[in-house]
């Protein structure tokens, strides 16, 4: 179990930070560590763009969100309120679709952001979240409605990954609970190795995958599975924990 000391930009820790002025901790949260010409034209598009309603909103957000993010493709269409974080550090490829009210946030100390494929779909009221980890989406993979995936580590989902409703799944973000003489949250965050999610997987409502899994080709989850362990190849797994149902 590898413990993190570095902490992340936005945690808890920097909110609190009473050495910071507002106006630092809001950068670090929001737009990140950017010159003051980029911070103007963050704070500019997002004002204006963000919850601009109809087809002429998503023809202004097309236009103008894409100056915004470190790369991206041609046909993406992006939502109205939608929450936008360390953009500069978002990749984006052709026809990705993100519907209303997601979240991408790529915060971070030194790690490499959110990388998202060609050809995938971010459901509505979504949370693609890095708390100094890092998220890769392959192509042809679709991110249901309501999920939260949260790295500290790394997450990577592959190609034609399909995923239902409320799932939960979180990289890193335990912490170390060896000492009792300071309170739990100031201790280090530790990490099983992240999450990986490999192609043509299948994850049913309400599922919680772990940090430290890795969920084979093919695989199947079912409903309100809690995933602990690593999933074979072509197997469908079910129940509190994760236990294998039949092959596929």
């Amino acid at each position: 179990m590898k413990e993190n000391n570095t902490g992340f930009i936005g945690g808890q820790k920097d909110i609190l930070d009473e050495k910071k002025s507002a106006f630092t901790k809001y950068k670090e949260i929001f737009p990140g560590k950017v010159s003051f010409f980029y911070f103007l034209k963050y704070e500019l598009i997002i004002t204006l763009f963000t919850s601009f309603p109809g087809a002429a909103g998503f023809v202004l957000r097309k236009i103008f969100f894409k100056k915004l993010f470190g790369k991206t493709g041609k046909g993406v269409v992006f939502g109205r309120n939608m929450t936008i974080r360390h953009p500069k550090k978002i990749s984006i490829g052709d026809n990705v679709v993100f519907d209303d009210n997601s979240v991408i946030d790529a915060k971070g100390k030194g790690n490499k952001g959110i990388v998202i494929g060609n050809n995938v779909l971010i459901g509505r009221n979504s949370v693609i979240s890095c708390k100094g980890g890092d998220i890769q989406i392959d192509d042809y993979s679709n991110i249901g409605p309501d999920n939260i995936i949260i790295s500290e580590s790394s997450i990577t989902i592959g190609k034609y990954v399909f995923t239902s409703g409320k799932l939960y799944m979180i990289a890193g973000g335990n912490h170390s609970i060896d000492r009792k003489d300071i309170p739990i949250w100031k201790q280090p965050s530790t990490s099983k190795g992240g999450i990986i999610i490999e192609d043509d997987v299948w994850v049913g409502a309400s599922s919680t995958i772990l940090d430290g899994v890795k969920i084979g080709t093919g695989a199947v989850i079912g409903a309100a599975t809690l995933v602990h362990k690593r999933i074979k190849p072509y197997t469908v797994s079910l129940g509190v924990p994760a236990q294998l149902v039949k092959k596929r």
